[in-house]
């Protein structure tokens, strides 16, 4: 039976060369397998967190220095014909030697290496994996092959590592080298599994697993050996032969009626466990392989149709609005997120109404504990290609790397149920288009064959049920304008006001967001400076986007005016991005069912930022993981202005029809004005307009509307509280916000506090910055508009309730209203960019 022995948890690690700081060069450390050297030097107290200050830049010397890992390799007992160190993971280029004799060369992150080891029949060994500078190795293949448009760092097409370790507009530049997954020594004889690959369908109510199997067989006695694989999955078992020298073996299993697998919100995660066990002439087991398997029948349908050509996925015959999010890598150092920080952001995908993760193409193939808890928790995968942003060579070895990669990880991946659909890279296709490569590359490779040729035919080969797409953004080929919003997905990415979504009709959006700041209490941990400001010295290391915090600036002066004050900019800027991420998703799910999914850039974040994020690095919400909540519920109101027009929608995005009563008031300066019912029938998978009437004619900038529906709908899993859209007659710079005046009562709980708000007068997108009182606090709610007379209670996990005095939660909550003091140096990004051009003219 093939065995499983783990290496030592910790080995050493120790420079080689570069330009490591004196006091450390000669030291050995500690590190932590899996693990890479950041992480191993920050645990001897060898560095600085990386996170703090600037201490970014003082560290780069890490990544342009060579490292050596070191272990000891246990003695196998018995006698197996074959004994292979396993590496699930090396960071990057490597050289593995056991007792001092040189084994391999190791050149890519994504990949699994086997090393043979038989010496460890007879006693243990010293092992040692001599790590290059990635930055190094990237700088010598760009001048190899010569150099190649990238939007970042140029040197990140020139490595088969995570692109974003080398910085993107949202993460710092801290490649690192390390052993960043399993290693572990695998003892065999005969044959093993050397990979499964079930591809898991439905024929009607019944559920169909057909398998395709690899063998790797010993010369001595597994080549001429009769053997057999024993398949076993919901009751229902069969048998697959495989004779002497076959290596690739094919069977197909039935399964009578199984309980299907169902996305979050559409029903049970339904799973099943199916083994595949090797066995020899005798009955032994030679090898096991288990994995949990899912029967659903999904479908990406790209359809032609009058308005261009549709894009969307249906599950068991139900179509499925998309109400996703773009997923990083979750740390800087990927081997530092745990199985249960993968836990922790999956339920935190379901709180926030997610039903699909894109796993970018900048980061990593993320961990089978990733796709496992995805299947579990019924949260749909979008699976990225490892190509970012870039032009990639195709030239050897890249070209053979690529495949290695890909063949391993489709084989590792597609069993998931969870795994929707493979793409081929981010933003590639539409590059060429956007930034003329065809005359910029001057004929240079960029990662053409690997689109739409390579990649394909392995999915085709190996995962041949699951649909691949060329890219994203992608209108359906090669030669299709990739970002046409009639035909397939898009990336929109609005340079101005966000109020410019309402330009756009999409049929599918992948990839659009808005910036903001992360909680203050992460800001603060990391942000030393005396007086900070969006363009102190701390504040300009935590933006890593050209222009990011002038176009903040800009989108704040058109709606509040950009405020004088830090703290008040602060807050506001937290809420723009609330308001900025909800206004393009309500306007894409009033176009359902032509457009039928948003994928928010994104989730989380790798470093302390001002980014695009959800919640930041300290798992702390931002204002806008509370906006995006609202916008993803299944079924909304959104009030929108169209054509100049106040407009009503009903928004249902499940697969019943919704009966809603609408209450609609109009509000002038703060007092109620007028007030409608409106009764509604919204059928499954469908936004429809609701007139309005004379009732909201002539909404002025000192008025507004209020659209709420009172719900306690099974299909909102339970959550009672209403449904409310809110529309300024102007922007909140017109609108005339009386001081807010409020109630509040605390009452403690098991886990922390609740408190009670009731409004005395109208308060706008009330949001309670529980991090302003305990840092480690969560709140359930936030960003919700009261109206006077209105209750709304804010239930606070928090170790420190006797913190949440009346005092404190009043001085914490905070809520819409145009700048106090604006700022009169705010000059808009246009204008500086002006500024820069004339300069530069002589």
């Amino acid at each position: 039976m093939l065995t499983r022995t783990p290496t030592e948890a910790v080995w050493q690690v120790r420079s080689l060369s570069g330009p490591v700081p004196e006091n450390l060069s000669s030291r050995t450390f500690d590190a932590p397998v899996p693990g890479d050297v950041h992480m191993a030097l920050r645990a001897a107290q060898a560095i600085d967190d990386p996170f703090d200050d600037d201490n970014e830049h003082r560290l780069s010397w890490i990544g342009r220095s060579d490292w050596e890992y070191r272990t000891t390799l246990p003695r196998i007992e018995g006698t197996p014909e074959r004994i292979d160190v396993v590496f699930h993971g090396v960071d990057t280029h490597a050289t593995v030697t056991i007792d001092g004799a040189d084994r391999a060369r190791l050149t890519n992150m994504h990949r699994t290496w086997r090393v043979p080891a038989p010496e460890l029949a007879a006693a243990s060994a010293e092992l040692r994996v001599a790590l290059r500078s990635p930055v190094a190795a990237a700088e010598a293949e760009r001048d190899r092959l010569g150099a190649r448009w990238t939007v970042f760092s140029s040197l990140s097409p020139f490595i088969r590592k995570n692109a974003c370790a080398f910085g993107w507009d949202w993460g710092p530049s801290l490649p690192g080298s390390g052993i960043w997954r399993e290693v572990e020594v695998e003892a065999w004889s005969t044959a093993r599994l050397s990979a499964v690959r079930p591809t898991v369908g439905l024929h009607g109510a019944d559920g169909v697993v057909s398998l395709d199997i690899e063998l790797e067989r010993t010369e001595r006695t597994g080549r001429d050996a009769d053997l057999g694989v024993l398949v076993e999955v919901g009751g229902a078992r069969t048998w697959i032969p495989a004779p002497a020298r076959a290596e690739r073996l094919r069977g197909e299993l039935v399964v009578r009626r199984p309980e299907l697998w169902w996305p979050t919100g559409m029903g049970r995660a339904a799973l099943h466990e199916l083994t595949v066990t090797l066995v020899d002439t005798h009955g032994t087991a030679l090898d096991v392989w288990t994995q949990q398997i899912g029967f659903r029948d999904l479908v990406v349908e790209q359809v032609a149709d009058d308005g261009g050509r549709g894009f969307g996925l249906t599950v068991n015959g139900i179509p499925l609005f998309v109400r996703g999010f773009n997923w990083i890598p979750d740390d800087t150092s990927p081997a530092r997120v745990t199985a249960s920080d993968i836990r922790r952001r999956i339920a935190e995908t379901l709180d926030l109404g997610g039903n699909l993760l894109r796993v970018w193409g900048g980061g990593v193939f993320e961990s089978d504990e990733f796709y496992r808890a995805c299947d579990e928790a019924g949260v749909l995968v979008w699976q990225d290609f490892l190509f970012a942003c870039a032009a990639y060579p195709e030239e050897e070895p890249f070209r053979s790397e690529v495949e290695a990669e890909a063949r391993q990880n489709i084989t590792r991946l597609m069993a998931h149920p969870s795994l929707a659909l493979w793409n081929g890279n981010n933003e590639n296709l539409w590059f060429w288009f956007l930034h003329d490569w065809e005359h910029k590359l001057d004929g240079a490779s960029w990662g053409e064959g690997f689109y739409i040729d390579l990649l394909p035919r392995l999915v085709a080969e190996l995962d041949p049920a699951r649909t691949y797409l060329v890219g994203s953004p992608s209108s359906g080929g090669r030669w299709d304008e990739p970002n046409d919003p009639s035909r397939g997905i898009v990336h929109w990415w609005i340079p101005d006001d966000y109020r410019a979504y309402d330009d756009v009709r999409p049929r599918f959006v992948s990839e659009f967001g808005f910036q903001g700041p992360p909680a203050r209490a992460t800001f603060d941990a990391v942000v030393h400076d005396e007086s900070p400001a969006p363009f102190s010295p701390g504040t300009v290391q935590r933006q890593k986007a050209e222009g990011g915090t002038e176009r903040i600036n800009d989108v704040l002066e058109a709606h509040f005016g950009v405020p004088q004050d830090f703290d008040e900019w602060y807050w506001l800027a937290q809420l723009d991005q609330a308001r900025a991420v909800r206004y393009g998703i309500e306007r894409f799910r009033t176009l359902e069912p032509f457009c039928r999914g948003t994928i928010v850039w994104q989730l989380n974040d790798c470093w302390p930022a001002l980014s695009w994020s959800m919640i930041d690095v300290a798992d702390r919400y931002k204002p806008v993981a509370y906006a995006v909540r609202e916008a993803y519920r299944p079924r909304i109101v959104v009030l929108r202005d169209e054509d100049g027009l106040p407009t009503l929608f009903a928004c249902n995005s499940t697969a019943e029809p919704w009966d809603a009563t609408i209450d609609a008031q109009r509000w002038t300066r703060g007092c109620h004005a007028a007030g409608a019912t409106l009764n509604v029938n919204v059928p499954a998978h469908t936004a429809i307009e609701v007139p309005l009437g004379a009732f909201a004619a002539g909404l002025a900038g000192h008025e507004l509307l209020v659209a709420t529906v009172g719900t306690t709908d099974a299909t909102d899993g339970g959550d009672a509280r209403p449904v409310r859209s809110v529309l300024l007659g102007g922007t909140d710079r017109d609108y005339p916000d009386s001081a807010p005046r409020f109630a509040v009562q605390t009452t403690p709980a098991l886990d922390g506090v609740v408190v009670r708000l009731t409004a005395d007068t109208l308060l706008r997108d009330a949001t309670l910055l529980v991090d302003r009182i305990d840092p480690d606090a969560h709140a359930d709610r936030n960003v919700e508009t009261l109206l006077p007379g209105e209750s709304a209670t804010w239930r606070i996990r928090t170790a420190t309730p006797e913190a949440f005095t009346v005092e404190a939660v009043r001085t914490a909550l905070r809520t819409a209203r145009a700048a106090t003091v604006r700022d009169e140096t705010y000059r808009g990004l246009a204008e500086l960019e002006a500024e820069k051009r004339a300069a530069a003219t002589p």
